[in-house]
């Protein structure tokens, strides 16, 4: 069953059952939405992303009240936490408290997959903005302070960096 409506607003929690490749999808994205919010109360957002070969995730950034674990389900991963790279390959699974700055990126030649899960709810607001944002076309400053403050009213801190986020590697 694949669950395609979004709400900002939590509601009582909701038995989730997908199969593969199924959840809402995000567009302009690689993000499939497997539970959020509504889904949980706020307690949690669970998503699957797809990552392409050698291609950058987000700028750096700390999660100031969230944490968040990955499992890598196929592929490889480099994730930069606190200033120290660690390789993840598929089966692999990372976790990254609150409060600590982190990125990640595919550095090899072949897509990579991962399941992450961020408690408390929220990120998913972010995601939705992103896609409009891509879908819109022209990256306007006024949508990137949007997204700016999307960011901060989740309590989330990016740091600048010389790599584009969501762009390619080389």
């Amino acid at each position: 069953m694949t669950d395609s409506t979004s709400t900002s607003d939590p509601v009582p929690v909701a038995a989730v059952v997908l199969g593969p490749g199924e959840g809402r999808r995000v567009p302009q994205t690689s993000v499939i939405i497997k539970a959020e919010r509504r889904h949980s109360g706020g307690i949690l957002t669970i998503y699957e992303a797809t990552i392409a070969p050698r291609r950058a995730g987000p700028n750096p950034h700390i999660h100031r009240s969230a944490d968040e674990a990955f499992y890598i389900l196929a592929g490889e991963m480099t994730f930069q936490i606190d200033g120290e790279e660690h390789v993840a390959p598929a089966g692999s699974f990372v976790f990254v408290p609150r409060g600590v700055l982190h990125t990640f990126w595919n550095a090899g030649t072949e897509p990579a997959t991962q399941l992450t899960v961020i408690t408390p709810s929220g990120l998913e607001d972010y995601f939705d903005a992103l896609g409009a944002l891509r879908a819109a076309g022209e990256v306007t400053p006024e949508a990137l302070a949007a997204l700016e403050a999307l960011s901060a009213q989740n309590d989330t801190v990016h740091v600048p960096s010389d790599r584009p986020p969501y762009g390619p590697l080389d």
